[in-house]
């Protein structure tokens, strides 16, 4: 996985957000991310061994990370993968895709 990360970015990795956990946060600092710019949704006990953050959904949703991201997206610097899209009466099928945990980007209901 490093491996396809670095050859991804170039060789370098600025920041790394883990919502999968299992190693991912060792991940980012084997690849050179400063603990101040990992943040993981999963691995809590990783993240106070190494001092990086522990954002969760309601945690971040505060005005300096909104604001952040905001300037990311004004940059056209902020992408967002989208594995695939469901329309809303398919929430079921998006749940089992969702727990098969093979999906690289966020599933999409439609209303």
């Amino acid at each position: 996985m490093g491996e396809r990360i670095r050859q991804a970015s170039g060789g370098r990795v600025d920041a790394f957000i883990d919502t999968f956990g299992d190693g991912y946060v060792a991940l980012a600092v084997e690849l050179g991310v400063r603990p101040e710019r990992i943040n993981t949704i999963r691995d809590w006990q990783a993240a106070a061994t190494i001092g990086a953050r522990t954002y969760g959904e309601g945690a971040a949703a505060c005005a300096v990370v909104l604001g952040e991201l905001a300037r990311f997206a004004a940059r056209g610097q902020l992408e967002v993968p989208i594995a695939r899209t469901y329309p809303l009466e398919q929430v079921r099928d998006a749940f089992r895709e969702l727990e098969q945990q093979h999906t690289h980007g966020k599933i999409v209901l439609r209303p």
